[in-house]
């Protein structure tokens, strides 16, 4: 999606969000749903669960982003930057580009020439971006969260004990290192 997209699409958060929706939200969203539904139960708490596995495929993409930008590649286990190199402009480098106005002909051109990926980098820390990012994916982890508690109430400790393993998911996607 983000491959083919136009010059103007590609400094857009919007697109950027349905990109990341249908790259990696999507399957979390549907696969919490199943079980949902595998599990027999009403349409509002399969619509609970779609919506937990939404924010939180949105969080872990987005920290996945800043990841690239704040790791190494011997941490990430792929090379750092490679989002960039591959000519992507994720949510920190966006965020930035609101600060930093260079950094929107580099997003257009794709990061091409052979000093885009460094000075994009330059750019982005001396943003706000890292951190605005950061923030976007704590508020997406704690809307899964909100799902998981908005559940009907319940007294089985099974039901109970898998619904704390669900918010804490939404507290290890933040504070993952790969």
């Amino acid at each position: 999606m983000q491959m083919a997209a136009l010059p103007e699409q590609l400094t857009s958060m919007e697109y950027y969000m349905d990109k990341t929706f249908y790259k990696t939200a999507s399957l979390m969203a549907n696969s919490a749903q199943a079980v949902a539904i595998v599990g027999d139960q009403q349409p509002d708490v399969c619509q609970l669960a779609w919506r937990y596995g939404r924010h939180l495929g949105l969080a872990f993409q987005i920290v996945d982003d800043l990841l690239d930008i704040l790791g190494n590649s011997k941490q990430l286990g792929k090379p750092a930057l490679n989002d960039m190199r591959a000519g992507l402009a994720t949510a920190p480098v966006l965020f930035a580009a609101e600060e930093q106005l260079g950094l929107v002909s580099l997003i257009r051109r794709k990061f091409k020439q052979e000093e885009d990926v460094q000075y994009a980098l330059e750019l982005v820390q001396a943003s706000s971006g890292i951190e605005r990012a950061q923030a976007l994916a704590a508020q997406h982890a704690q809307l899964a969260a909100e799902q998981i508690r908005a559940l009907p109430p319940t007294s089985d400790p099974h039901a109970l004990a898998a619904r704390q393993g669900l918010i804490n998911i939404t507290h290890r996607v933040l504070t993952r290192s790969k």
